[in-house]
């Protein structure tokens, strides 16, 4: 009765969405009922009643993902997994099954949430820093009884289990912080063997794999800190400006409520990893609470921002505020316009920002990125206004599609250094042997100096031998491009021979260096003692030598087709194709506008 009397008290108010979970709920309404009756009955249990019912609040949506397979290793499944090439193959070899999805609201039982907020409250209130914890911290960054979309388990009573004497000794450590605390858990997490394709993983998934992209390293680093009763949260950004993805952290609350960066199981916090000191668009938390920074139809949300996450930008540095025309009002009418990324010749999702009357607003976002405000209606993008870049400096830079036409000259297709490890064939030799081992050696030639793109050395005597080879200097072996010629101009042709296999078997040998093509190159294993060279099967006399270092593969190239493209209010238009016949390459195009230009050769794009 006295249940019955405090929940229809409340009804009134938050309660009201309390019933709705309850009916969305359908027949495991009992079990959450059990739940709130649990702690409704003692007014001890006051706070324990509120976490309940937070947990219930925001319950909807969320779900575990798994997979029906006839083990009971999970872990398993998401190895065989990433390990195929061919996933189809996976599924019909293993019996993987179909992907099996369980709502909370419909599968969670009473036990369950009971012991999870036991044991919450538990590691909160046992902790020296655990006073200085507010409950609203508390609720999102040690109570959530889940991740992601992983599949439940017990996994509170695992890690307690698993870190008995950790757990005992940062309870009895009475001047230990929170962040000390995340610090010496962290540095005892296991590190993770990067990775793709899993699954969200749960608490002992995860500590089986040890393997998974950045979001499994910070996944562990939450369960294991929550667990203890650190309050720790999972960050990212969804687009890096020069990586085909974006990256996910983790943050530790301290004593005052700020939050402070760190990687789980590999940098703690204060010190500089990824997350806090790359560039970024946006910032993002992900939170528990069921709240939404867009609430529209869900066909005109991104799907970035369908999850449960809060803007964190603020938090981060090299942030600016902009203000912008509208140069294009909708036809349809709308709340929102959302901020883009310029990446490989897309506009990728990145930020938003409710409309004004006349101006865009978008506030806390990276300098030195450029980036198209767009409307999203019925799942397509449209252009808002014109592109922008934000310097360094924080000047805002409008690109307009209007611009008269003046005459540009390219000597790169992006604002990237070509020539990044040029400086990685200084001190490297050209040497000549009478046997493959190069028992006697003899140096032709020494790079003392940074290369050019294109290096053309002409020996002051020719040489006579079968053997050559290019030996790297120690610490580093990489060169694009090699050839030998004679005192005719004739190139000299063999059979490779040199250092076997390449970096992180990524396919670039030491043969890459003699095929003709300069965007390819060889990395070596060993960054001691490696070469690559050639057996010519005969004695051969070499009076020149021609060679280029590692490319990023965005200079211009001889004899390479490029593509030039501009920006309209109607998306990208190719304005002119010419092959290069220098390491510079000419376009009439319009002035102070955003270019595209493309090598159709060796099909890289940049900007």
């Amino acid at each position: 009765m006295v249940f019955i009397t405090l929940f229809s008290t409340c009804n009134n108010n938050v309660d009201d969405n309390i019933g709705h979970v309850l009916n969305l709920a359908g027949k495991n309404r009992a079990e959450l009922e059990k739940v709130l009756k649990h702690y409704a009955s003692n007014v001890e249990d006051s706070l324990k009643y509120q976490a309940a019912k937070f947990l219930i609040l925001n319950m909807e949506g969320k779900y575990s993902e798994s997979y029906n397979a006839p083990w009971e290793d999970v872990a398993t499944v998401n190895l065989r997994w990433s390990s195929s090439s061919d996933k189809s193959k996976v599924i019909e070899t293993f019996n993987i099954g179909e992907l099996i999805r369980k709502d909370d609201i419909h599968h969670i039982t009473a036990d369950y949430l009971i012991s999870n907020i036991e044991l919450a409250f538990q590691v909160w209130r046992d902790k020296p820093w655990g006073k200085h914890i507010s409950f609203e911290t508390f609720c999102e960054e040690i109570l959530p009884y889940r991740i992601g979309t992983e599949p439940l388990e017990n996994w509170r009573e695992k890690v307690l289990a698993s870190f008995a004497d950790l757990n005992n000794s940062l309870r009895e450590d009475s001047t230990i912080t929170a962040v000390k605390a995340c610090s010496k858990v962290n540095d005892i997490l296991p590190r993770f063997r990067m990775d793709k394709d899993f699954s969200n993983m749960n608490y002992s998934q995860l500590m089986a794999t040890t393997r998974g992209m950045c979001d499994s390293q910070a996944a562990l680093a939450a369960f294991v800190m929550r667990g203890l009763g650190i309050p720790v949260t999972i960050d990212f950004t969804p687009q890096w400006k020069i990586h085909p993805t974006g990256h996910t952290w983790n943050s530790v609350s301290d004593s005052i409520g700020q939050h402070i960066s760190f990687m789980g199981g590999e940098t703690n916090p204060h010190n500089k990893h990824q997350g806090n000191t790359l560039q970024k668009a946006k910032a993002y938390r992900k939170t528990f609470q069921n709240q939404r920074i867009v609430e529209a139809d869900k066909k005109d949300i991104p799907f970035l921002f369908q999850d449960n996450i809060i803007d964190i930008s603020s938090e981060h540095d090299n942030m600016t505020n902009v203000v912008l025309p509208i140069k294009r009002y909708s036809e349809i009418q709308t709340e929102y316009v959302f901020l883009t990324m310029f990446y490989d010749f897309e506009w990728r999702m990145t930020g938003c920002t409710k409309l004004d009357s006349d101006s865009i607003r978008f506030q806390h976002i990276g300098k030195d990125i450029l980036y198209l405000p767009v409307y999203y209606i019925n799942e397509s993008q449209i252009p808002a206004s014109d592109p922008f870049y934000i310097d360094s400096n924080g000047k805002i830079n409008i690109l307009p599609s209007n611009s008269p036409d003046s005459l540009m000259a390219f000597s790169a297709i992006t604002p990237e250094n070509d020539t990044n490890w040029n400086w990685r064939m200084v001190k490297g030799v050209f040497e000549t042997g009478d046997d493959p081992n190069f028992s006697n050696v003899k140096i032709i030639h020494t790079i003392s100096t940074s290369p050019k793109l294109y290096n053309k050395i002409s020996l002051k005597q020719s040489h006579l031998c079968r053997f050559i080879r290019y030996r790297a200097p120690i610490g580093n072996c990489n060169v694009s491009e090699i050839a030998f010629y004679d005192d005719s101009g004739k190139e000299l042709k063999g059979v490779h021979i040199g250092s076997p296999g390449s970096y992180n078997n990524l396919g670039d040998s030491g043969d890459k260096a003699f095929d003709g093509n300069i965007s390819t190159f060889y990395d070596a294993v060993d960054t001691e003692n490696s070469w690559t060279g050639l057996d010519f099967g005969e004695y051969k006399r070499i009076s020149t030598i021609h060679y280029s270092p590692r490319l990023l593969g965005v200079g211009i190239y001889n004899d390479n087709e490029y593509e030039l493209f501009r920006w309209t209010v109607d998306g990208w238009k190719s304005i002119e194709k010419k092959k290069a016949t220098g390491q510079t390459i000419e376009f009439n195009t319009p002035h102070n506008s955003l270019l595209y230009l493309n090598n159709n050769t060796l099909n890289k794009r940049g900007k």
